[in-house]
């Protein structure tokens, strides 16, 4: 059975914050590496924000101050925000930036461009529906899973906060 003590630890925005994080990128690294959907400039983004709040949720475990919470916060922010920029984009109503279309980069005349084609790794377009499972696109459930986890680390800060004074 588990006592007090150990339920108030498990409970704290940094474990469930540290968790979320690990989920979020272990889901994000077995749809790219086992299911074989290349991530795109957007997805990418997204995963140095999850990666972000790994680091600022291991820092939290041994520096339990408020600021952490609201740090992990500001990241997740970060990351929900990012996930709703793909989300228009993919549905087409606002245009992808240079990065989501390739055409951020340029290495010189048209020549060296045709050489260097062949060359190019294939990289997920953000403009595209990604795909699709229980009739929920990878960008929306991204989207989704972000706003839970905003909403649960919010509560547990709040609780925090409050328990503190």
């Amino acid at each position: 059975m588990m006592n007090i003590n150990n339920k108030k630890y498990i409970t704290q925005p940094n474990i469930i914050a540290l968790a979320f994080s690990t989920l979020a990128l272990l889901i994000a690294f077995f749809l790219q590496f086992i299911l074989g959907h290349d991530p795109c400039h957007l997805c990418m983004l997204q995963r140095y924000g999850f990666a972000m709040i790994i680091i600022l949720s291991l820092v939290g475990l041994f520096y339990n101050k408020n600021i952490i919470s609201i740090l992990i916060g500001c990241c997740l922010l970060y990351t929900i925000s990012i996930s709703f920029w793909h989300i228009g984009v993919e549905l087409q109503w606002w245009a992808a930036s240079l990065e989501c279309s390739g055409m951020a980069e340029n290495i010189g005349s048209l020549k060296d461009e045709l050489k260097n084609v062949l060359n190019i790794a294939p990289v997920a377009a953000c403009d595209q529906i990604s795909p699709i499972y229980f009739g929920i696109t990878i960008v929306q459930w991204s989207f989704i899973y972000g706003l839970v986890f905003l909403i649960i680390l919010t509560i547990l800060t709040i609780k925090k906060i409050k328990n503190n004074r």
